[in-house]
């Protein structure tokens, strides 16, 4: 298995992960870690399906209480048209760093159908629904980004994929393309 990225601030993050069970699916949330050796170990011996961290960070992860803040994360799907997510996933890259100043953006390959955003600078950390809604009609309105999943990308609670996973939908891994640290 190729080596996970690395999860900042690991104990302060919910984790989730889909398992097959009698031919079902099945996802169980709310896990913990207290570290990247204990996921790992984790992700090795039970063998999930897909492997997912929450964007927020919180004082009590496994109860999902005491928010601090979660990372920017923009979520960019198009089942038809694939180059048009990417198109629109390296704008929003771009804008974040040049008109927003941001330093610490990376982009991936979601292993299915999208790419994701990630802003991983501590400032917008704070930022919370409302905030996060007007950088996503910022990208929307201004540079017309058309694949943008807006309830995905406003949600401070939501998971997100662990990237050098597999997307169990499509079998291929969530990837790292471009970072800017």
């Amino acid at each position: 298995m190729p080596k996970i990225e690395e999860i900042e601030r690991i104990e302060q993050r919910e984790f989730g992960f889909v398992f097959a069970v009698g031919g079902e699916k099945i996802m169980k949330r709310k896990l913990k870690f207290h570290s990247q050796d204990e996921l790992e170990y984790f992700i090795k011996t039970h063998n999930p399906l897909d492997c997912y961290v929450s964007v927020a960070f919180y004082t009590f992860p496994t109860a999902m209480e005491e928010w601090l803040g979660a990372v920017l994360f923009f979520d960019f799907d198009s089942k038809n048209n694939l180059r048009l997510a990417a198109a629109d996933a390296e704008t929003a890259y771009e804008v974040l760093l040049d008109d927003f100043g941001l330093e610490k953006v990376d982009m991936r390959f979601s292993g299915s159908k999208g790419y994701h955003v990630i802003v991983h600078d501590e400032e917008p950390r704070i930022l919370g629904t409302h905030e996060r809604r007007e950088i996503v009609d910022y990208l929307m309105l201004k540079y017309g980004v058309q694949t943008l999943d807006e309830a995905a990308s406003c949600d401070t609670r939501r998971l997100r994929r662990i990237y050098n996973t597999v997307n169990s939908k499509s079998g291929k891994r969530c990837i790292l393309i471009k970072k800017s640290y």
